[in-house]
């Protein structure tokens, strides 16, 4: 049940998947943005908010288009990737904790990322217990 080249495949398709998302999530937050963030994030149209919101849309193509091209020449990375996008969103977090701003608005968009980072961290756990039986056999 937990084969390493079976992680390392099942990780692959779920980074294609995750950069596939990231880039919807790159165009809805920039070509789509008023649309999106009235329907979706829920947020005011301020100008401020908007270009910030465009601005992550850039680095969700950047993101999606980098997810896409590990799968497609190191798809055996895959699994330090997923592991790495919550250990970063972590750190923003504690940033924005820190900071005491972190959740102080109603944003729609957390709900997806819960699911979002539960898939990651999923997938990278299951290739650290794949490898740790492997390394048993």
């Amino acid at each position: 049940m937990f084969k390493k080249e079976l992680a390392i495949k099942i990780n692959a398709v779920v980074l294609f998947c995750l950069g596939l998302l990231d880039l919807l999530r790159g165009f809805m937050h920039t070509f789509n943005i008023n649309w999106a963030s009235a329907n979706i994030a829920k947020i005011d149209p301020h100008p401020d908010a908007l270009m910030l919101m465009g601005s992550f849309g850039i680095s969700n193509f950047l993101t999606g288009f980098i997810y896409l091209y590990i799968v497609w020449k190191v798809k055996e990375k895959a699994s330090i990737i997923l592991f790495l996008i919550p250990a970063a969103y972590f750190i923003g977090v504690v940033g924005m904790k820190l900071s005491g701003i972190y959740m102080q608005s109603e944003f729609n968009g957390q709900y997806m990322m819960y699911v979002y980072m539960a898939i990651c961290v999923l997938s990278s756990l299951y290739y650290a217990i794949s490898v740790k039986k492997s390394k048993r056999n």
